[in-house]
């Protein structure tokens, strides 16, 4: 079958590679009909995630059940699935609390042997394992483009902005107008703020940020803890959402909030420690937020507000390509010159 796979850091190929099958009872394997590119997968691409040479790449995926293990109970084939990025057992101590992401068999699709060693969703099939509680079934009368984002940046962004405790009235702040910047600008909108603002570098993000309800501001023209200062008679905002994991940006979530406010970070950190602001969290009784989504959790809710016309994740899209182009469709999203890749077979 044809994959994209990583060769080494900033090299990636397009080649052909063993079709997986299934190994588990309760492995599905699934035609893949639409995958994406992730921010995440440009770590990988630049040598930030360990990864080795060969791996097929990509975490973001739908497609049709092509075959099914013997134990799995919720899908056969023919249904048309959503994955998680991430895959979680259901029944330990900590999925059962509804911590998925912290599932003690978890793994990671599309990032090599040190996340798991599953195979990626930038191929024509993968497999799923633990089935069951790491896909969803996509409604009747849903587009692909519509469901993908379900199972990693739309859960995220919601993620993000559950965790936010953003209340009606409100002023919010997103830091990164990036595909997850996005979406929890979409998010946060369901929470009912007043305002919400999304700070970034590149006029084309603010654009759709300001489509999608936000208040664009940008980095580049303006400080942009002052522009939200001036805008809020000093205060700040009641809560933020961190999207970039920049420690420049984890930075600007936190000076961006009031006194009492709450700083919600979903960026992936770009580095493993650093200065934490810690007096002005206790002076300012702030409360900071962190971690990877709890797809799990989101992935049917998110399906049934797309199913009624409340969120609408396509609209992000900004290029539709083969996966027989992948190559340059990392290179064109590693140079930001697109908002978000989808792939089909």
């Amino acid at each position: 079958m044809k994959a994209l796979t990583f060769q080494g850091e900033g090299d990636v190929k397009v080649m052909d590679v063993p079709k997986p099958s299934i190994a588990g009872s309760r492995d599905v394997l699934v035609r893949v009909t639409l995958g994406a590119v992730c921010g995440s997968d440009l770590h990988i691409l630049h040598g930030h995630t360990p990864m080795n040479p060969g791996a097929v790449l990509g975490h973001e995926f739908v497609g049709v059940v092509d075959d099914v293990g013997p134990e799995v109970a919720r899908f056969k084939p023919g249904d048309r699935v959503v994955s998680s990025f991430f895959t979680a057992c259901g029944h330990c101590a900590l999925c059962r609390k509804g911590w998925f992401n912290q599932c003690v068999d978890k793994g990671t699709f599309g990032h090599g042997e040190y996340f798991g060693g599953l195979g990626g969703g930038q191929a024509e099939y993968v497999v799923v394992p633990n089935a069951d509680s790491t896909m969803e079934p996509i409604p009747d009368g849903m587009d692909d483009e519509q469901a993908i984002f379900v199972g990693d940046i739309l859960s995220t962004g919601f993620f993000g902005a559950e965790r936010a405790e953003i209340r009606p009235g409100d002023v919010v702040a997103v830091v990164g107008a990036g595909p997850v910047g996005l979406l929890a600008t979409m998010s946060a909108q369901l929470f009912g703020p007043a305002r919400t603002f999304v700070i970034d570098m590149v006029d084309s993000r603010l654009e759709i940020a300001q489509e999608l309800g936000g208040i664009p501001i940008n980095a580049k023209q303006t400080h942009p803890v002052e522009a939200i200062e001036r805008a809020t008679g000093g205060i700040g905002a009641d809560s933020s959402i961190e999207c970039v994991g920049l420690l420049s940006a984890v930075d600007t979530a936190i000076h961006a909030v009031r006194g009492g406010g709450t700083i919600s970070m979903v960026g992936v950190p770009s580095a493993v420690g650093g200065e934490f602001p810690y007096m002005r969290m206790w002076l300012k009784s702030l409360t900071f937020r962190a971690g990877w989504c709890n797809v799990q959790k989101y992935m049917r809710p998110l399906l049934d507000l797309i199913a009624a016309g409340r969120l609408h994740p396509e609209k992000i899209i900004s290029h539709r390509m083969k996966l027989d182009d992948a190559e340059e469709a990392y290179r064109i999203f590693d140079a930001r010159e697109a908002t978000k890749i989808v792939l089909s077979p």
